[in-house]
């Protein structure tokens, strides 16, 4: 997994995220961010994890087959499945629609939702600039949450400073030591003690397991469990493998 893949696993499924929280959101302040993947990083490109049992557990809830399909087919299947829900729920119609068209079309209507509450004004401004302007003004709100200054400050250098605030809540929390790390090696010893502290409190068999190992073995068997204890990556979202649309933003 390459370093923006991880970012967007935080995003979506450590808890970390600010903005994106489901397929049906892609985009909604990021637009970037989702988008302008490497090839490798297919999965991620939907929007999830690229743990192939996470996947397939999205899939079966959403009524899709799975059987003889492979990580980039469901991935893709579960996308379109999201963005259709999230345009029915905006009252667009979805037959017959370009998935990315449609996408495209949710997006800007959360945006436009987000600018009203955020009271900015929409007419006159194309999606991307509306977009841009939606996306640092919720970079600066979170920032001020968690007392980060933003004066002289770029957006780019204001999200990196809201990741490294969220990075170092969670190394503290779990004890994971950032001293002469990188910042996608301290995400990655997070994100397999959160899966090892999963695993045992759901009792399962570690030994000789590497964390994807038992991401699987959790996803494929303990997911409903995993889910009622609220363990990871179902923390702070027990009811669902997405929050819902709405709820943009923390």
């Amino acid at each position: 997994m390459m370093k923006k893949g991880l970012f967007i696993v935080f995003a979506v499924v450590l808890g970390f995220g600010i903005f994106i929280q489901s397929p049906g959101d892609v985009a909604a302040i990021d637009a970037n961010q989702s988008r302008n993947l490497e090839p490798d990083q297919s999965a991620n490109r939907y929007g999830f994890h690229n743990s192939e049992a996470l996947i397939k557990k999205r899939a079966e809830e959403l009524g899709i087959k799975t059987k003889g399909k492979d990580t980039e087919t469901l991935a893709r299947e579960v996308y379109e499945a999201e963005i259709k829900r999230a345009a029915k729920e905006l009252g667009m119609e979805t037959e017959g629609k370009d998935i990315d068209e449609l996408a495209d079309k949710v997006h800007h209507e959360k945006v436009k939702q987000m600018a009203k509450k955020l009271g900015i004004k929409t007419e006159g401004k194309d999606p991307e600039t509306l977009a841009k302007e939606v996306y640092e003004a919720k970079l600066k709100q979170k920032a001020e949450e968690l007392g980060i200054k933003t004066d002289d400050k770029d957006m780019e250098s204001i999200k990196q400073e809201i990741f490294k605030h969220y990075l170092k809540k969670e190394a503290d929390k779990l004890g994971v030591d950032m001293k002469g790390k990188d910042e996608y090696t301290i995400a990655k010893e997070i994100q397999d003690k959160k899966i090892m502290r999963s695993a045992e409190k759901l009792g399962l068999d570690t030994n000789g397991k590497n964390p994807e190992q038992l991401l699987d073995e959790i996803m494929n068997k303990h997911a409903v469990r995993a889910k009622e204890l609220n363990l990871f990556p179902f923390e702070g979202r027990k009811n669902s493998f997405h929050q819902d649309p709405h709820h943009m933003g923390k």
